[in-house]
């Protein structure tokens, strides 16, 4: 529970800022601008996500859960400080080193202590107050734009990120599992590169959404969030065992191909209610894949639980910073729906990939029809 707690107070520094893309736009910033600045954010989190697993296996993951609080709650106060892009962006970067710890120490902590069989539904319960966050951040953020200012926002994230580190560094310590638990190493090339392309298109909303909803005709973005996260909390409060029961693939593919289906829907928002809807198909398979492909590249590891969780995480954040630097020119050449279509492409090819590779007699082992349970 300790550690769910810690995710959410932590997970609000990051979700309060899902915002700033519309504070930006109102101080006549570009949309290449505004992606430097969001993207430093997911930049800094993909070069420290490879080095969390073993931070956690020499410190702890309770320390490295708390520095990681305090390092994004420092970041969202150098934000409030800032007074350019470049602040703007550097407040950001400590974010996402700080995040980067908070996410992948508290991955890890529930890998290191879920039995195989529950591998899936483990993963997906301990990220549940993690997508409240995501709900209740940008609300508080908004309530505390419209009420009092953008500052009281930032300062509202320094704040979550000392009470999450309080509520970290209470966390009791773990021990290191062992890789006979797990059985051999296999090959997750394939689910890392599903993974990094789903996080394109994960990267496109949460860079972009704030930017593109008033320009399209939606002039609230927050119903998005909020059927998004109330769709992902109920996939993984009711169907957490999906995966586990009837396999990974067949939860993963049919998902991804959903994910980039909705993205098609995002380029041609034209309304606030249409946010609806389409928060809630994306929340949906978001709560689906994102777990299920956690617990592939974990079931791959020979054990290594926590360095897995580590790049699995690298994976999807490389896939969000690449939205972030890549897509933001293309906006800014083409208009906003064109980074959708961009992403969805990205989407269906990693539901394609992870369908071929299950097919191949290679993998035919790696994506079992149903992961067996663990031993009684």
């Amino acid at each position: 529970m300790l550690v769910s707690v810690t995710l959410f107070l932590g997970a609000q520094v990051p979700n309060v800022f899902v915002l700033s893309p519309r504070f930006l736009g109102d101080r006549g910033y570009h949309e290449d601008e505004i992606g430097v600045v969001m993207g430093a954010f997911s930049l800094a989190s993909l070069v420290i996500s490879p080095l969390v697993g073993w931070f956690c296996l020499r410190f702890g993951h309770a320390r490295v859960m708390a520095v990681g609080c305090l390092v994004a709650g420092a970041g969202a106060a150098g934000f409030a400080l800032a007074d350019g892009p470049a602040g703007f962006a550097a407040g950001r970067a400590l974010q996402g080193f700080g995040f980067a710890q908070v996410l992948v120490g508290a991955a890890a902590y529930v890998a290191e202590t879920a039995p195989p069989g529950r591998l899936g539904e483990a993963l997906g319960l301990a990220g549940v107050l993690t997508l409240a966050a995501q709900a209740v951040g940008p609300v508080i953020a908004a309530v505390l734009r419209d009420t009092v200012s953008w500052s009281a926002v930032w300062w509202f994230g320094a704040g979550a990120g000392v009470a999450g580190a309080a509520v970290a560094i209470a966390l009791p310590p773990v021990a290191r599992h062992e890789a006979a638990d797990d059985g051999p190493r296999g090959p997750a090339m394939a689910p890392l590169a599903a993974t990094v392309l789903a996080g394109v298109g994960f990267g496109a909303i949460w860079t972009f959404l704030a930017d593109h909803g008033p320009e399209a005709g939606a002039a609230y973005v927050t119903p998005f969030f909020v059927a998004y996260v109330a769709a992902a909390i109920s996939v993984r409060l009711f169907m957490g065992t999906l995966s586990d029961r009837i396999g990974r693939r067949q939860a993963a593919a049919p998902a991804l191909l959903g994910h980039a289906l909705i993205l098609v829907a995002m380029a041609f928002l034209g309304a606030t209610w249409q946010l609806v809807p389409i928060g809630l198909v994306y929340g949906f398979c978001h709560g689906v894949y994102y777990p299920t492909m956690q617990a592939v590249v974990v079931e791959r590891s020979g054990g290594r639980r926590s360095r897995a969780v580590a790049a699995a995480t690298f994976a999807f954040g490389g896939g969000v910073t690449g939205a972030a630097f890549v897509l933001g020119p293309i906006a800014k050449a083409f208009g906003y729906p064109a980074i959708y279509l961009v992403a969805a492409a990205c989407g269906a090819v990693a539901a394609g990939l992870v369908w071929w590779e299950r097919s191949s007699a290679k993998s035919a082992e790696a994506w079992p029809t149903a992961p067996p349970t663990s031993p009684s």
